[in-house]
């Protein structure tokens, strides 16, 4: 049977706001059981997420092809709903690829998916990373209106992510009520030097200053505090060890922190002791570099 696999993603890299993502190893995956007389989703998300041709996989699938067979689909998943890990992305990438596969007529490459995927979703932070992988800076393209460059950074070899992922859902739309419509214009300036020195900080793989920059963001973090204190503990806990590297993943409530392989066992054990952390999922995870794939048995 044919499977298609997505990465999570980790976006609002520090303050890379709405432009700067990674992927990791938690997975979304797609298994084309075969053919059925109406669209049949089994997944494990709860009644709340339709079975049918309304399940956001089989809608994007179909804006490949219209005419594309009625299929039954097995979902599996890593990565959980509502919790700044591109869930949403994940769905819609993995039903362009389902309809790409089933097509007779469309052909899509990976550049026209993540398009696609990105004009769908609005913005290029979590799909650029699930569809190329590793860690990528993407955002509009001045030359050609309603598309998106995307660049790849080079992956660091002895950094992981660990992340906290708290129990409990924060809708995305819940999140971005909290943002102001303005900001100060000494804090603008701020904030777009120091996202300008992160992107620059990773081109030349210079992860000594990295982890330091990403920790810097103003255009989100600060507002969003309240909805999601776990950030401010995780902060504590890793500033005592002397690391830096934690942000707020996407909109929350997920917290990942980019830390150097030989410290990870460390802050790991720390987070694990903390009450204030007590429930939620805490792990060292690797890079995706892959990005999403097609497999045939």
């Amino acid at each position: 049977m044919t499977k298609i696999i997505v990465p999570a993603t980790s976006a609002n890299m520090g303050p890379g706001f709405d432009s700067l993502g990674l992927a990791v190893n938690l997975y979304l995956t797609v298994t084309i059981v075969g053919p059925s007389s109406q669209w049949l989703v089994h997944h494990p998300f709860g009644p709340d997420v339709p079975s049918d041709e309304k399940n956001m996989i089989v809608l994007s699938a179909l804006t490949v092809d219209h005419d594309i067979e009625p299929q039954e689909l097995r979902i599996e998943s890593d990565i959980p709903l509502a919790r700044g890990l591109g869930s949403s992305s994940s769905a819609i990438i993995a039903g362009l690829l389902l309809g790409n596969e089933l097509s007779s007529t469309v052909t899509l490459s990976s550049e026209t998916i993540f398009q696609r995927a990105a004009q769908i979703e609005g913005h290029p932070d979590n799909v650029a990373p699930a569809v190329f992988g590793g860690i990528v800076v993407a955002g509009p393209n001045p030359a050609k209106p309603k598309t998106f460059l995307h660049y790849q950074v080079q992956l660091p070899a002895d950094y992981l992510p660990i992340v906290v992922i708290p129990d409990r859902q924060l809708a995305t739309s819940t999140s971005r009520d909290v943002l102001p419509d303005q900001t100060d214009r000494r804090q603008s300036v701020q904030s777009s030097a120091q996202s300008n020195i992160l992107v620059a900080s990773l081109f030349n793989n210079d992860w000594a200053n990295t982890v330091h920059l990403l920790e810097t963001d103003r255009f989100h973090e600060p507002y969003r505090l309240k909805l999601v204190p776990e950030l401010t503990e995780v902060r504590r806990i890793a500033h005592d060890l002397g690391l830096s590297g934690s942000y707020l993943s996407g909109a929350g409530t997920t917290v990942m922190t980019i830390v150097k392989k030989d410290q990870a066992g460390n802050l790991l054990d720390q987070l694990k002791k903390s009450e204030k952390l007590k429930g939620a999922q805490i792990q060292a995870l690797s890079f995706d570099a892959k990005g999403a794939r097609v497999i045939r048995d």
